[in-house]
């Protein structure tokens, strides 16, 4: 999903072409709709990729990075990268760059050292994956593309669990809905990952 982040209007965007919004990009694309057209059509064929190989690793802030940079590495020279400057959309706003590395490393330790992996009731990892989802989205550590990777690691997470997720079965809409509580609920994104449960 493409989406705009606001920044603050004051400066230019250091991802973004000199007065344009228009991310800098691999391909040198300067038409937004174009670019969009583009980046979905290249993610989607990483996706798919990744649907057949999942990229491995301890359920860590090196796998979120490495899943991120496979799916942009093609167009955003930012691919792999912890975001520098600061976003919001809407109403909320994203945590402060120089804040992301250790957020993301409190998110992780918690979720090794409360031993989240081991769980083994269906509900109850249910909930560990929208907490994880939750506390990535308003993290937002990369300047796009953090739904994507987002759901990538929670897909990984559901195989380790014993489950797949096909988020094809949710609407664009719903997944922003949920994104938007989940700043506020850690469970917003239950019911959606309900709904994209795949049984066996």
């Amino acid at each position: 999903m493409f989406s705009k982040y606001d920044v603050d209007t004051s400066v230019q965007s250091l991802y973004c072409y000199p007065d344009s919004d228009v991310l800098r990009n691999k391909l040198n694309i300067k038409d937004r709709d174009e670019l969009k057209q583009a980046e979905e059509e290249i993610t989607s064929l990483k996706q798919y990729m990744l649907m057949e190989t999942p990229i491995q690793g301890r359920f860590s802030k090196t796998q979120l990075i490495n899943i991120h940079r496979f799916l942009f590495e093609d167009i955003y020279p930012f691919a792999g990268h912890i975001r520098r400057e600061q976003t919001s959309k809407g109403n909320t706003i994203f945590f402060p760059p120089h804040l992301i590395g250790q957020e993301l490393s409190k998110v992780f330790s918690k979720l090794h050292s409360e031993k989240m992996l081991h769980e083994t009731d269906r509900m109850r990892q249910i909930e560990h994956l929208s907490y994880i989802m939750s506390e990535l989205n308003i993290i937002h550590p990369f300047r796009e593309g953090n739904g994507r990777s987002i759901r990538e690691l929670i897909r990984c997470m559901a195989m380790h669990y014993g489950f797949s997720l096909d988020w094809s079965r949710v609407d664009r809409d719903t997944m922003l809905n949920a994104a938007v509580r989940s700043v506020l609920d850690s469970m917003a994104f239950r019911d959606v990952i309900l709904e994209c449960i795949v049984e066996e």
